[in-house]
């Protein structure tokens, strides 16, 4: 027996212990609902008055509203009770997939309609792209497997056109156009497919009907007289391409070359344009007559083959002539081989016998022949022999000498050379020679071994080589590079030189004065040095104003002069510098003689020379003592700096003011400067022609 809900419901109450007429009550006056997710509610209200004994029971006129319990009313009182009853069943149907509910872990249901080739497969999964079902719309699905030569990514079905070569395609352009580079059978353009494809230069393609004897050939090219293939059915006898032509087998115009045509083709001995006999070309175009005593159409002559060859007729009924294989003294012939007559072999082509002078090479024979152009100081010699080095001639233009020997200690190498340094054979006299004229390697282009001071930088050996032993430039001695910190000045490039390079001691890492510093300079002066003027005062030298502008405090720190003059005496010299306060000091007194004073008395000192090209150095750090400039130098015409290589001078006033440049320190810097030189002894003069002056400046 079926139970319904309502009665389930009673008997639930009952064993809970409802009253009857309440469970009654409820069931009859409350729809029960029950959701999906097992929760069951009954919602009811009684009202009834007991007078007798007995119950009566009212419907609720909203019985189709939910209420919130029965309410009881008796004579005693009123009774309202009210309540709610859910019961969750966890126990209810699983969910089914094609019942046409969408239920939980489903995509879709369209009941009947679900389908492995419908929108809603048989799982009640949506029919995609890639899950092995071919839905709608799809031509295929190989599910992980697309993508591969029988299904695309997108499920379609490869074809022909689809734009992607697919299995069994050669190309696929995606268009159905047949004369481009893949035809519309997604096959490779090509000759024999039919189409004329421009791309392959095709100029016609008839497909199989392509062919020897068709309007397009194999190679699809319009078939055209000199291609090679004859087109009979086109009006062609024949086509031997490049060999058409006259005395060719198919004449021009693709026409087969017969007799009677008037070209002596292959096989034919003539041709006069006809085939009739007795007119000295036969019906099949082969000489007639040569030999019977009369001259016949192509013959020049006919003596009935006497077996005389310089009788004006030769056998084969030709006048004599040179090449005819025939030697014929009326024609002064040395020689005839006739078609093996060359002017390479024994007889040449003018049938002379071949010798050396005649202007052709006989192979195997003469190595050249310049004809009159042969000699002995030639490129041919006069005995035909090409003129090599050694030979003992000497090739004018090209050899400069040949003593045809193999001595390279000689006056001429084995090159044909005269010997010179560099040739790469040491002579007399050389005392290398590498073969070049680098005079950077270890042999120089005096042919003389590399050294420090012959003035060429030797690779790998040498910093520098300046062909001088003067310290004060930028090569030292050892041939080494001047660098800044080498205790030694490099003058012109280096302000001073500590024998450091550290910072912060007034020499920078780069020589320059870390001071603040001013540099005035003065060039092509050419100031005439008075002679036999000085007398101590500076009125009395020759001058040149330097104007420093100044610089730091403006007080003077150190003071440095590079001076350039041209003097044939220094002995005669006084060199001074004054301040814009006039304050003097003495660089240089006579140097080479202890004067009494600082006078125009006559004192002797050094008879050395100066040059304004090597300008003298003054600065109180100084490595030569300026009282003895020019001591080492033995001749009175050598020159200061120059010739012993002393340039770096420390002042030496002597008997004048001094005693050095640090005398300034202190002073204002900025104002005019002099830099004065004098002469104090007549006989030799001078110019003063460049003036260098550094003031440094205290911070």
């Amino acid at each position: 027996m079926r139970v319904s809900i309502c009665t389930k419901g009673q008997i639930l109450g009952y064993f809970l212990g409802a009253a009857p007429v309440a469970l009654l009550t409820a069931c009859s006056n409350t729809p029960a609902t029950t959701t999906d997710s097992g929760t069951e509610t009954d919602t009811g209200t009684s009202t009834g008055t007991d007078t007798t004994g007995s119950m009566t029971s009212t419907p609720d006129p909203t019985e189709d509203m939910p209420t919130t319990g029965p309410t009881t009313t008796g004579t005693t009182g009123t009774t309202t009770e009210t309540g709610t009853d859910t019961d969750t069943d966890t126990d209810g149907p699983d969910p089914v997939c094609g019942d046409g509910n969408v239920d939980a872990g489903e995509e879709c249901d369209n009941g009947a309609n679900n389908g492995d080739r419908a929108v809603c497969t048989s799982e009640c999964k949506e029919n995609v792209c890639g899950d092995g079902k071919v839905g709608p719309g799809e031509g295929c699905d190989e599910g992980p497997d697309n993508g591969g030569e029988t299904c695309k990514d997108d499920c379609s079905v490869p074809s022909c056109g689809d734009g992607m070569v697919d299995l069994n395609e050669e190309c696929d352009d995606a268009n159905a156009e047949d004369t481009d580079e893949c035809t519309n059978a997604c096959t490779s353009a090509s000759c024999g497919d039919g189409f004329s494809q421009m791309s392959n230069m095709e100029e016609c393609d008839d497909g199989a009907a392509n062919g020897d004897n068709a309007m397009c050939t194999p190679e699809c090219k319009a078939n055209v007289c000199g291609d090679g293939f004859a087109w009979i059915d086109g009006g062609e006898e024949c086509d031997a391409g490049k060999d058409n032509g006259p005395g060719k087998t198919c004449l021009e115009g693709c026409v087969l070359n017969v007799c009677g045509d008037a070209d002596v083709g292959p096989g034919e001995t003539c041709d006069d344009g006809n085939t009739m006999a007795d007119d000295g070309c036969s019906a099949t175009c082969t000489l007639e007559g040569c030999g019977d005593g009369e001259v016949d159409p192509g013959e020049e002559c006919d003596d009935a083959l006497n077996g005389d060859q310089d009788d004006g007729c030769t056998d084969l009924c030709q006048a004599p002539k040179c090449g005819d294989g025939f030697e014929q003294a009326s024609l002064a012939e040395q020689c005839d081989l006739g078609a093996e007559n060359s002017n390479t072999g024994a007889c040449t082509l003018e049938c002379k016998d071949a010798k050396c002078g005649d202007g052709f090479i006989q192979e195997n024979v003469e190595q050249c022949d310049d004809g009159v152009g042969n000699g002995d100081d030639k490129a041919c010699l006069s005995l035909c022999v090409t003129a090599v080095c050694g030979d003992g001639k000497v090739h004018v233009g090209v050899e400069q000498c040949d003593d045809g020997n193999v001595n390279n200690q000689d006056s001429c190498t084995t090159v044909c050379k005269l010997a010179s340094c560099g040739d790469g054979f040491m002579q007399a006299g050389e005392q290398c020679d590498d073969g070049n004229t680098d005079s950077t390697d270890a042999c120089t282009n005096a042919c003389k071994p590399a050294t420090c001071g012959d003035g060429f930088v030797q690779q790998g050996v040498e910093e520098c080589d300046d062909g001088n032993a003067n310290p004060n430039d930028g090569c030292l001695a050892m041939c080494k590079a001047n660098k800044c910190g080498d205790g030694i000045i490099n003058i012109g490039v280096e302000q001073c030189e500590d024998g450091n390079t550290n910072a912060g001691d007034g020499c920078s890492p780069t020589c320059q004065f870390e001071q603040p510093n001013e540099t005035v300079t003065k060039n092509a002066l050419n100031l005439a040095i008075a002679d036999d003027a000085y007398n101590g005062m500076p009125a009395t030298m020759t001058c040149t104003t330097m104007t420093v502008n100044g610089g730091g405090n403006g007080t003077v720190k150190d003071v440095t002069l590079l001076i350039g003059f041209t003097h044939t005496f220094i002995g005669d010299l006084t060199i001074k510098v004054l301040n814009p306060a006039m304050q003097v000091v003495t660089l240089m007194r006579s140097p080479g003689v202890v004067e009494a004073n600082d006078d125009a008395n006559f004192y002797v000192g050094d008879s050395s020379n100066a040059n304004a090209m090597f300008p003298l150095f003054f600065r109180d750090a100084g490595t030569t003592d300026a009282e003895t400039m020019g001591s080492t130098l033995a001749s009175t015409d050598q020159v200061v700096c120059r010739d012993d290589f002393q340039c770096d001078y420390k002042p030496n006033p002597g008997k004048g003011p001094g005693p050095n440049l640090a005398a300034f320190a202190g002073s204002m810097g900025a104002g005019d400067w002099q830099v004065c030189i004098g002469d104090s002894i007549g006989g030799d003069t001078g110019t003063l022609q460049s003036v260098e002056l550094t003031v440094v400046f205290n911070p």
